[in-house]
């Protein structure tokens, strides 16, 4: 019984770090392996942005690159929010551009 009690858990634990690996590839990266193609996640859903701060225009080139990127990573769902956000950060710029103070000599 005391056998047991021990293999039971360490069982539980070889099984654990195992999988450990297979799901570490879990995090954006799509197609064939050594390509690196990566979802920009913090642009998508606002998930791992850590000190990810952008100027307006920053973030309008982000976001067209990764649109660029096209359905080799992303899913049409995603695409379509990718425009959306693109669309909210064009209207912020122009927004900013209009309220600009002009210089009056």
């Amino acid at each position: 019984m005391r056998k047991l009690a021990i293999l039971i858990p360490a069982l539980a634990a070889v099984m654990l770090l195992s999988a450990a690996p297979a799901r570490s590839d879990e995090g954006g990266t799509y197609g064939t392996a050594g390509e690196g193609i990566k979802k920009d996640e913090c642009l998508l859903v606002a998930m791992n942005c850590v000190n990810n701060v952008d100027s307006v225009q920053q973030r309008i080139d982000r976001l067209q690159k990764e649109i660029a990127k096209g359905t080799d990573v992303y899913t049409r769902d995603e695409l379509r929010i990718l425009n959306d956000k693109l669309d909210e950060a064009n209207r912020t710029y122009f927004e900013l551009l209009n309220d600009r103070p002009t210089m009056d000599r």
